[in-house]
């Protein structure tokens, strides 16, 4: 079963108001039989947990290094990524959760947040020049909850540099570094029992290491 939360009527922009649907699933938490507050409480937990993980992507960027994997001289694949910035407690607490809603033992909301001027501007920035545009897919366990959303983000992240490297990159590189900015709201979903995460982003090389011999 794969299951992709829609994305509704919203400003396609994103540029002042970004805005993307979390979800959390009921069934997950032993014990959900009436719709009381204490049954919400944690599964809203975990969409807070999680929103500003995804926010900062979306509105600093997550700088990342990628060490591709070479057989032949014996180097493992390596891969690491953080925000540029970390959000702050009061843009932490700016984030909105709208629209709550329950379908099918699932709890949906919407994440809103609105940029500040220069939060706009971090934006404009990079629509206005020419980057790269990469995009990739992600999976990890289900069971390890909303860590494996941070976990399959991970993995999208780095199946899209690598992707543009094998394809962009003539020779085999000892390491890349950069810095990327999401640019489409994330889609998460279920398939297989395991998440699935699909991220577009707008990438910026600050570095590629070449390997001097063989």
């Amino acid at each position: 079963m794969i299951l992709i939360l829609p994305i509704f009527a919203q400003d396609v922009s994103q540029e002042r108001m970004v805005r993307f649907s979390l979800w959390a699933s009921m069934e997950a938490y032993p014990g959900v039989e009436s719709l009381n507050k204490d049954s919400f409480a944690t599964p809203i937990k975990k969409i807070r947990d999680i929103s500003p993980f995804i926010l900062s992507g979306m509105v600093y960027g997550w700088k990342f290094v990628y060490v591709p994997y070479d057989k032949a001289r014996g180097v493992s694949e390596y891969f690491e990524f953080s925000p540029v910035t970390e959000f702050s407690e009061s843009e932490i607490n700016s984030i909105q959760y709208a629209k709550p809603w329950i379908e099918d033992s699932i709890l949906n909301c919407w994440v809103e947040y609105r940029r500040s001027d220069e939060q706009i501007h971090i934006f404009k920035g990079w629509q206005s020049i020419l980057q790269a545009k990469i995009k990739g897919e992600g999976y990890a366990n289900y069971a390890k909850g909303f860590d494996g959303i941070k976990e399959a983000c991970s993995e999208a992240l780095k199946n899209a540099v690598r992707s543009y490297e094998r394809k962009w990159i003539k020779s085999k590189p000892k390491e890349i570094s950069g810095t990327v900015f999401m640019y489409e709201p994330p889609k998460i979903g279920l398939k297989s029992g395991r998440y699935k995460v699909t991220l577009d982003f707008f990438m910026e090389t600050d570095r590629i290491l070449e390997y001097k011999t063989f």
